[in-house]
């Protein structure tokens, strides 16, 4: 028997949420709203839960993982938050206690059931998916499929998966509504996943990884390899170990990486079409961009340019060529600048730089080359082609002159695309000797 049955009366604010919610049946509504006319009070209490419901509705939805649950519990017990989790002298939490111990006697009754058959009720910490597909050169595309199964949570002490033979992908959850995480591995990679949003990549290549953002209050996706930590937001990016071992190479395709030595507290970015290497024990290297433009002069005439466009990167890359016959750009894909400076004499004055606009580039005919379209460049490959600027010059005082060509498509591969300039370096060009 209680000693006080009003005790177990809702609460002024629990009745006044359930009114909002429209949960209260029409005798208990009209009761409430006649008190919150009489009362200033509870009409400003009310307004402020339909404040708080409303930013509650604006915030994203997010689906909890499997186990997720679990995991909470053991890290709260691990940083104590129970510990002064005391049961109060309410009334109501008398018959509480019963249901619990009701409850619990159950659960040990089900466990010693369990037990005795070897079983376990626990279920897999299952992060998402892995299909294994026969190996192709060609990254991204769908090949024959030959396994199927689900990718679950390791410890620091369990051995890795290792692709062998095979390509493997792997679709992971992120929490949020209808997104997801994918990667991409290459034959022979070993890796595992201790954590929903930590990869640990022993060896190989996670060809291409198109990170999407979690769900709310977790934190960047790391990638740990024997020689530093990647850490992404949101992105597409590409990690290769080479195969002695030696350095982790990082290729950006979209987004930003941050990249840390295994025992450094300050990271390095990395940006979009940007790539760096780390070895063992050092701090990764200056990022630079993955494809590298340089202009020379064609000795046999003045007239002529000759452009080589480098993948200087670790990773396969589609470039345009400096044709747009499809017309795809607004602007053309390779733009000369020029920069001049005024001859000078001492009534002249002081000498003044001369920029004329931008000039497009168009190549000079080859026999049996094509320069529209695309073309795919490995690492140290290159594309070149020569332009004429004798129609640039006829306009231009006898001076010096400083070319810069810029690239302007759309930097393609593994990791994705990303919208890049690459820049040449200045070409000196005096005119003065002609």
């Amino acid at each position: 028997m209680l000693d006080d049955e009003r005790a177990t009366q809702p609460l002024m604010g629990v009745q006044l949420l359930s009114y909002t919610l429209g949960e209260l049946d029409r005798d208990a509504q009209g009761a409430l709203e006649k008190k919150i006319e009489a009362n200033p009070e509870l009409k400003s209490e009310l307004e402020e839960i339909r404040t708080h419901l409303k930013i509650h509705q604006q915030v994203r939805k997010v689906a909890p993982r499997r186990g997720s649950f679990d995991r909470l519990r053991d890290r709260m017990k691990k940083e104590g938050a129970f510990s002064g989790a005391v049961p109060g002298v309410h009334c109501m939490l008398r018959r509480a206690f019963i249901i619990a111990a009701l409850i619990g006697l159950g659960a040990i009754i089900t466990l010693i059931a369990v037990g005795s058959t070897g079983n376990s009720a626990a279920a897999p910490n299952v992060i998402g998916q892995i299909v294994f597909h026969n190996p192709s050169l060609t990254i991204g595309r769908s090949r024959a499929e030959v396994e199927d199964r689900e990718l679950i949570l390791k410890s620091e002490s369990d051995e890795p998966d290792n692709t062998g033979a095979y390509d493997a992908f792997i679709w992971l959850p992120t929490g949020v509504d209808n997104t997801y995480s994918t990667i991409e591995l290459a034959q022979n990679t070993e890796f595992k996943f201790t954590a929903t949003r930590k990869a640990i990549l022993s060896q190989g290549e996670m060809r291409r990884l198109e990170i999407e953002p979690g769900g709310m209050g977790e934190g960047p996706f790391v990638i740990e390899t024997p020689h530093c930590l990647v850490k992404v937001d949101q992105g597409s990016l590409s990690i290769n170990i080479t195969r002695d071992g030696a350095e982790t190479q990082i290729s950006v395709g979209t987004g930003t990486a941050r990249v840390f030595g295994l025992d450094a507290e300050r990271g390095f970015t990395v940006p979009a079409g940007n790539c760096t290497s780390v070895e063992r024990g050092k701090l990764p290297n200056p990022a630079r961009p993955v494809l590298k433009l340089v202009i020379n002069r064609v000795t046999s005439t003045t007239a002529s340019i000759e452009a080589v466009l480098v993948n200087d990167g670790y990773v396969p890359v589609k470039v345009r060529r400096a044709i747009d016959a499809d017309g795809l750009f607004p602007e053309p894909v390779y733009v000369l600048h020029v920069s001049t400076v005024s001859e000078y004499s001492p009534d002249g004055g002081i000498p003044e730089n001369g920029t004329p606009p931008p000039w497009p580039v168009t190549p000079e005919p080859e026999l049996g080359v094509d320069h529209t379209g695309e073309v795919w460049l490995e690492p140290g490959q290159y594309y070149r082609f020569t332009f004429d600027i004798s129609s640039l010059l006829i306009t231009t005082p006898k001076v010096e002159h400083w070319l810069r060509l810029d690239y302007r498509g759309d930097l393609y591969g593994p990791p994705g695309q990303a919208r890049v300039r690459i820049e040449s370096e200045n070409l000196k060009l005096d005119l003065r000797k002609r």
